[in-house]
């Protein structure tokens, strides 16, 4: 929360920033502290040219105490906010929590020009409980590196590809305009994996910090989803691993404007390489990403059941609207009884309408055979599809006669419940 948590509200608390001596000595207090609750600890790895700090970011995971394995988060806060020695807390259930502690003592000044005087200072420390091992290496990979992954997303998000909390993702294409988190196909988990697969040596990502921002960048660059193509005359934009200012996404023009490491990467590093004619050409297509990334992290049957699953319901919600409906809209109903008013005649007509409508949906759709008529021939490819053909030729065929068996089980119904109805009343007429 970038050392905020605590700056507003009724009794708000002095969290200036950190410069690197006190961020390093309550990073190193905090990690030795928790160690002594969890068999695991970790903070990211810090964004290269870091002068100062906002917060101190805390993963743990696995309790040494495994009675207290299966406290709730607040009891599992309580202790570690006890240990810690903190003044105050902010505890979420989904979310890291945070935590204010006593500015240390022996620490240096904020700045040399500080003007609060004796106001009494506090450190946030962020705090986030992992339910594995494997989550808590997942999170310290996100976040590793300040920018490093706000760059990358940008750059493979053409490529079908989506990086976040939890692990690697490929997107259905058929399915992302419609449902961006359904068409998310689990890839993996496993950070050095995520960076092999990316083209990026994962030895130098877990090696440390980089020195600097363009060290950063180099290593991104390394990504094969990067390329700048040559800037067209009418087009502002350009970059195929994503990165100029004329194509980026809202989020990315957010980030821009929030995050300088991303807003040197697009304004400076990305036209540096234009000028440089450095990757020009791009390395690879989306098709062939999808189709090794479903080899590799063997997705396929996943990926194709999802896709498959999705085209087959728009596909159901096309007949219904554009071959079931337009063809119960235009039937013919029989005739009413000679008597019949031209209301009572409408009634007739539209309860038809609705009766064959249903049935039609009922037989086609879901492969209903309680009306006893079936198509002579199956409805559906090879590929689980509906052959529009097929369909339209069993509903112009067998219309008048799904319409007199619907209308029939309709009138049965109606007669049912109207001598139902006069049993309970006490009569029956």
């Amino acid at each position: 929360m970038g050392g905020l948590a605590f700056s507003s509200g009724e009794k708000p608390l002095f969290t200036p920033r950190m410069p690197r001596p006190v961020y390093d000595a309550v990073k190193q207090r905090c990690t030795a502290v928790l160690g002594e609750l969890y068999h695991y600890v970790g903070t990211p790895i810090e964004g290269p040219d870091k002068n100062d700090f906002g917060d101190v970011d805390m993963v743990v995971a696995r309790p040494r105490d495994e009675s207290s394995s299966s406290a709730s988060i607040h009891d599992a806060l309580d202790v570690i906010v006890a240990a810690l020695g903190a003044t105050r807390a902010i505890v979420f259930e989904r979310a890291p929590s945070s935590l204010a502690l006593p500015w240390p003592t022996a620490a240096m000044p904020v700045n040399a020009d500080d003007t609060h005087g004796e106001t009494e200072r506090y450190v946030q420390v962020d705090v986030r409980i992992c339910a594995s091992p494997e989550a808590l290496r997942w999170l310290l990979f996100k976040h590793a590196h300040g920018d490093i992954w706000n760059i990358l997303g940008s750059l493979i998000r053409a490529y079908g590809l989506t990086v976040d909390e939890d692990a690697l993702w490929l997107r259905v294409a058929e399915i992302e305009a419609v449902d961006r988190n359904r068409a998310k196909v689990l890839l993996s988990k496993d950070p050095d994996r995520v960076l092999d697969f990316l083209g990026l040596p994962p030895a130098r990502f877990w090696e440390g910090q980089f020195a600097c921002a363009d060290d950063m960048y180099e290593y991104v660059a390394l990504c094969r989803m990067f390329w700048v193509p040559r800037r067209c005359a009418d087009d502002d934009a350009v970059a195929g691993g994503g990165a100029d200012v004329g194509k980026l996404k809202s989020n990315d023009r957010r980030r821009l404007k929030q995050r300088p490491a991303f807003r040197r990467w697009v304004d400076d590093f990305v036209p540096r390489c234009r000028a440089a004619g450095r990757f020009s050409a791009p390395q690879t297509t989306r098709d062939a990403i999808t189709s090794e990334a479903l080899s590799r992290f063997d997705a396929e049957p996943a990926f194709t059941a999802r896709r498959d699953a999705f085209l087959q319901e728009r596909q159901a919600l096309v007949i219904r609207d554009y071959v079931i409906k337009p063809a119960a809209a235009a039937a013919p109903v029989p005739g009413p009884p000679p008597a019949a008013s031209a209301a009572s005649a409408d009634a007739v007509a539209a309860t038809y309408r609705a009766c064959l409508s249903k049935a039609l949906r009922a037989i086609v759709l879901d492969d209903d055979g309680t009306y006893g008529v079936v198509p002579g021939e199956t409805l559906r490819g090879a590929d689980g599809l509906f052959v529009v053909e097929r369909v339209e030729a069993f509903v112009a065929r067998c219309r008048d006669e799904v319409g007199a068996v619907a209308m029939e089980r309709h009138r049965q119904k109606y007669e049912a419940h109207r001598l139902a109805r006069n049993n309970k009343a006490g009569g029956v007429k």
